[in-house]
């Protein structure tokens, strides 16, 4: 494969709501690339206290190839993540999260098209562990799309930062932003990308799997902050590219992005059933789960359009750690 020079970057701020063995899935699941990881410059895992010292060693022992860079408490998701950019060697950087288990074709597919010179941006196709009926829910109901089943490349308007790839250059040109009031920053920086002209791709063949919500306190707030995340980006992409972002045009979005969700729900359930169609006998079971999510993304909606500021304060502080939220007003 003629490609760039490339280094991964994995942070572990998600790894303060999840199960810490996570690293270790994803580090294993690194391991046995098609692409073998020792030929990225660097694999870099950039870490702000949220993984015990002793299990963090325990994890990298096994893996040599890995090194730990340490930032101070309090640095977010996205901040690790451009932190990790920084210190990264490769032309093009390679961004997974902690918390994600990726196929052994991922790291090949993900970085052949950047043997094309005009392609600037990769992502792949990321969905959630299904296993079981809380499993199954959570598929549903993520904010992950349905997969393509595309035979290659395509255009698309997002991008997941647990599986993307990007030119350094584009990176230096356009970071991804952090402390904003809003939850996940990439729906921001996919917008500000567009504007600057560049193409977001997406891969089908990397593919990857996240974890879901581990406890109920992680499951509540991820949901509430989706919600919120669907009604307050829209107006933050407005105000930053100052645009007028009238009741009107933000009940519009609103609407095509919840035709947009019901359909990828549908196609979700579709695809599971037709992986495994015995699935069908744990839908009832996972009927709750699917409709507390949707509750509660109503009701982080609803705090998105009527009391953004309200909502935001009262996000707890471990949630805070594994995003770069910063509570402020929403124009």
């Amino acid at each position: 494969m003629n490609a760039p020079s490339f280094s991964v970057v994995i942070e572990t701020a998600n790894l303060s709501l999840a199960d810490l063995d996570g690293l270790r899935v994803t580090l294993e699941s690194l391991a046995d690339q098609s692409l073998a990881i020792q030929t990225a410059l660097d694999v870099l895992v950039m870490d702000s206290g949220d993984v015990p010292q002793d299990l963090l060693d325990e994890a990298l022992l096994r893996y040599p190839w890995a090194r730990v860079i340490r930032l101070p408490g309090g640095t977010g998701y996205e901040e690790l993540k451009m932190a990790g950019a920084a210190a990264a060697a490769g032309e093009v950087i390679v961004f997974a999260d902690g918390d994600c288990f990726y196929d052994p074709g991922w790291l090949e597919a993900i970085l052949a098209p950047f043997s094309d010179p005009t392609v600037s941006i990769v992502g792949g196709e990321t969905s959630i562990d299904s296993a079981g009926p809380y499993g199954f829910a959570n598929v549903i109901v993520s904010s992950f799309p349905a997969r393509s089943y595309a035979s290659g490349l395509y255009t698309s308007d997002r991008y997941h930062l647990n599986n993307v790839a990007f030119r350094r250059s584009v990176l230096e040109r356009i970071p991804i932003p952090s402390r904003r009031p809003c939850y996940r920053m990439s729906g921001l920086h996919a917008a500000a990308l567009l504007a600057g002209g560049y193409t977001i791709r997406r891969q089908p063949a990397a593919r990857t799997r996240h974890a879901s919500p581990n406890g109920l306190h992680h499951f509540i707030w991820r949901f509430l902050l989706l919600g919120y995340d669907g009604v307050v980006v829209p107006r933050l992409i407005a105000s930053e590219s100052h645009k007028s972002s009238r009741v009107g045009e933000q009940r519009r979005r609103t609407l095509n992005l919840l035709r947009f969700w019901t359909v990828q729900s549908a196609a979700k359930v579709r695809d599971e059933l037709r992986r495994q169609p015995s699935r069908i006998l744990s839908l009832p079971l996972a009927v709750p789960v699917i409709a507390a999510a949707v509750l509660l993304q109503g009701i982080g909606a609803l705090g998105g359009l009527l009391a953004p500021e309200r909502l935001l304060g009262a996000v707890p502080d471990d949630i805070l750690r594994s995003s770069t939220c910063q509570p402020g007003p929403v124009r």
